[in-house]
């Protein structure tokens, strides 16, 4: 699976614990090659919002931001 659709995927779990808005948005913009802006915004909706991600979840955000070089600081506060 490329990484467009596992940043869409994980973001989709995330509809009804999220306004679908913010849903929509990092969605639309992971299909327009933004991965790395829609899973930042993402971990900053779910800090705001005091969404915690299961494991399963939280794990994928690591993967993904890893795979896309993101700073640590993108996620980490999630923990």
């Amino acid at each position: 699976m490329d990484v467009e659709k596992q940043v869409i995927e994980l973001i989709s779990g995330f509809n009804g614990r999220l306004p679908n808005e913010y849903v929509q948005d990092y969605i639309s913009l992971a299909e327009h090659n933004e991965c790395a802006v829609a899973l930042e915004n993402l971990c900053t909706q779910l800090c705001e919002y005091d969404i915690i991600p299961t494991e399963e979840e939280l794990k994928a955000i690591q993967y993904l931001s890893r795979f896309m070089n993101l700073e640590e600081t993108t996620w980490s506060f999630l923990m």
